[in-house]
């Protein structure tokens, strides 16, 4: 373990980058306006440190409390500088730059494109009239419409795809119909993105020429060149269930392969007197041309650029310190694309990384084998599990499964993603000169391919290959995570105060789960869904859930998508679906209905929808509380006045259009609190068991507010 501290003591950029993520976090709570403060302070304080340079920089303690603020503003300033807040746009013609190419959709095709004037990018769906065929990157297009601003849908737990795609870049979409778009003809404008995207999908051309197709097509062109958009989804989710889903995404593993290639080829440069320079830009020209014929993707960018420090590093130095050189990649890529600290494959890739670096060596050591066969196959599995330390919190918050079967998986993938690879491109270089050599070529790699595909089904079908259902909450993940590392610390340097803080950090995720199961159990709330123009609700009582619905919104597997974050993070367990119509279920022991009223553990509910109001069912239940306004029918809006003058009201109806009044909606005439799912998103109401006579809602607002 004092080898890994003096190591951390001669990394510079590892310290530089904590206060720099930390100020590109704190950057989310600021507005863009806020930038030119944060950038004079840091001119300021950079004013500061020459005069608090001493001749020692480890002893100089006041340069050290000025230059953690000087980076955490840097980081402040550099998220707000960059921040992209997409605003509103008229109604109007466009014209604009076909970014990428189209992906057929089940009713349409998904296209983004890049608008000239405003220069920003739109996500498309093109209606399935219109004919794409021969549609590539560049092309330019006329479109008549209005693009709408992409909003937080606001339902508990779920993936927010409107903050994904603002930080890369996309704030609008629009749906275009036949009569609304014109391609043309002879007219491009390419940037260098796009054209990487065309000799991607020249390459792939060449694959398809020489015999591959299907499956085995998509899964050789996603391994050797990241084009996945092509695979089918179960071949997916295949990879994901068995942690081999990393294979699909060219990355780091894929710039390794051809590092490892390239260093045993070109290694005697660096034997010979002024060798190292023509080595170093060898190297570096293959892993960036690799990038460049891969689409130019974040995952290969962070990949190569990783690998460029590293090269650099052992080049410029015969002991460069690796953590330095990863802490460095990762500083320079933040301050050009500030937004990558939430792309969830920059976490892992560099988890992946820090956690090889520092385990593989241990683990490799625990074992040794004599011949050449069991010990490549050792230093395979040890890259796995090193691997699997670092990623498992991640995987843990972001996909809430395990794979128990990584390392077989992994055994048997790794040797064909490296095969496929070399067949790749040799297939690449040889059947543009000689078709025939390319077709048998193709046949091995055709072999390859179904061997992978073999692999990764037969380790799915293996007995309990995954676990999932796991949703840790966030404090409960980092102490475990602190827990992991004292541990890994007092058994490799056997420190008994790392020990005591291990210890002490079980007592107090013990303490804080038996909170959470109090809390749990004794929970009662109502979360009404944003589901435009559908019905769901959530009724909670202890880990017991009641989902009410209607016969349009959906069959359970497409309401899962709702549905099983809420429940996994809710810890329920046990869940009913009832549908409104279906009045022969509505009452249980926990819910009491009669038409449009209904009564859950105490708190009264009125939901008006297409069904006929009937006032005397009223006379069944205690004064109203809350009263949801469901699907797009309603009668006259005096009538929620009438039913309960004070209840809370929520609307979850799908206005005309974003951002203006339903003409049948109470925002205006209602007295009481009012709330609109399809502009504030879901709304969570908790209460307790009441009297009759008096309220019982203990608090009631926006889910994700």
């Amino acid at each position: 373990m004092s080898h890994f501290s003096n190591k951390l003591h001669s990394a510079p950029f590892l310290r530089l980058l904590v206060p720099f993520i930390a100020g590109i976090i704190l950057g989310d709570l600021c507005t863009p306006e806020q930038k030119w403060i944060f950038f004079s302070a840091s001119i300021f304080i950079s004013l500061l440190l020459p005069f608090c340079v001493n001749k020692s920089y480890k002893r100089d303690y006041l340069f050290g409390a000025l230059l953690f603020p000087l980076l955490l503003l840097l980081g402040l300033f550099i998220k707000t500088d960059k921040e992209y807040q997409p605003q509103p746009l008229p109604k109007g013609n466009y014209y604009a730059v076909v970014d990428e190419f189209p992906v057929e959709k089940e009713k349409s095709f998904r296209v983004v494109l890049r608008l000239i004037e405003p220069k920003i990018k739109v996500l498309s769906y093109i209606d399935k009239s219109v004919p794409m065929e021969g549609i590539e990157p560049g092309m330019i297009l006329w479109f008549r419409g209005q693009p709408e601003v992409l909003r937080k849908t606001g339902n508990p737990f779920e993936f927010d795809y409107a903050t994904y795609a603002v930080r890369n870049g996309i704030g609008h979409r629009i749906y275009l119909k036949g009569n609304n778009i014109q391609f043309i003809e002879g007219v491009r404008k390419l940037n260098l993105m796009e054209w990487s995207l065309i000799i991607r999908d020249r390459l792939i051309k060449i694959l398809e020429k020489s015999g591959l197709k299907g499956e085995v097509l998509h899964l050789v062109s996603a391994v050797s060149l990241g084009a996945r958009e092509d695979l089918e989804p179960e071949t997916t989710q295949s990879f994901s269930k068995t942690g081999v889903i990393h294979v699909l995404a060219v990355s780091g593993m894929n710039v390794a392969i051809i590092y490892a290639v390239l260093d045993f080829l070109f290694r005697f440069l660096k034997k010979r007197k002024g060798g190292i320079i023509p080595y170093m830009l060898l190297i570096l020209g293959s892993c960036w041309g690799y990038a460049l014929i891969t689409g130019l993707s974040a995952s290969v960018l962070r990949a190569a650029a990783m690998f460029s420090f590293i090269v650099i590093g052992k080049s410029l130095s015969r002991h460069p310190n690796i953590y330095n050189t990863l802490a460095a990649s990762a500083f320079v890529l933040l301050c050009i694309w500030p937004t990558l600290i939430y792309d969830v494959g920059f976490q892992l890739s560099y988890a992946a990384v820090f956690s090889i670096v520092y385990f593989q060596p241990f683990l490799y050591k625990l074992l040794y084998f004599k011949y050449w066969i069991p010990d490549q196959i050792w230093i395979l599995l040890s890259v796995s599990v090193a691997a699997q330390i670092g990623t498992l919190p991640f995987l843990l918050h972001y996909f809430h499964q395990f794979p128990t079967w990584f390392l077989l998986a992994n055994l048997m993938v790794i040797p064909l993603v490296t095969l496929i690879l070399y067949l790749s491109f040799i297939v690449f270089a040889v059947a543009p000169i000689s078709l025939f050599l390319g077709v048998w070529m193709t046949r091995v790699l055709d072999m390859a391919g179904q061997g992978m595909l073999f692999s990764v089904h037969f380790v799915e079908q293996l007995p309990h290959s995954l676990i999932n259902g796991l949703y840790p909450s966030d404090f409960s993940l980092l102490i475990a995570v602190i827990i992991a590392i004292f541990i890994v610390i007092y058994i490799v340097n056997k420190n008994p105060k790392a020990l005591a803080t291990a210890l002490a950090s079980i007592i107090i995720l013990l303490l804080f789960n038996i909170i959470s199961t109090y809390h749990d159990l004794s929970r009662k709330e109502v979360v009404v869904f944003n589901l435009q123009g559908k019905t769901l609700v959530a009724l909670t009582s202890g880990r017991e859930t009641t989902w009410l619905t209607t016969k349009n919104s959906g069959t359970p597997d497409k309401l899962s998508y709702f549905t099983k974050p809420y429940e996994g993070y809710r810890d329920i367990r046990k869940s009913t679906t009832i549908c409104l119509s279906d009045t022969s279920h509505l009452n249980t022991i926990k819910l009491f209905c009669t038409k449009n009223f209904m009564n859950f553990e105490g708190l009264s509910l009125c939901l008006l929808n297409d069904r006929n109001f009937i006032e005397s069912d009223r006379e069944h239940f205690p004064p109203t509380d809350i009263i949801i306004l469901a699907e797009r029918s309603l009668s006259d809006p005096k009538l929620v006045r009438k039913i309960a003058p004070g209840a809370v009201i929520i609307e979850s109806r799908l206005l005309n259009k974003v951002g203006e009044e339903n003409p049948h909606s109470v925002n205006a005439l209602a007295d009481q609190p009012t709330f609109n799912t399809t502009q504030g998103g879901a709304v969570q109401i908790t209460f307790e068991r009441g009297s009759t006579e008096e309220k019982n809602i203990l608090n009631c607002g926006y889910f994700n507010r």
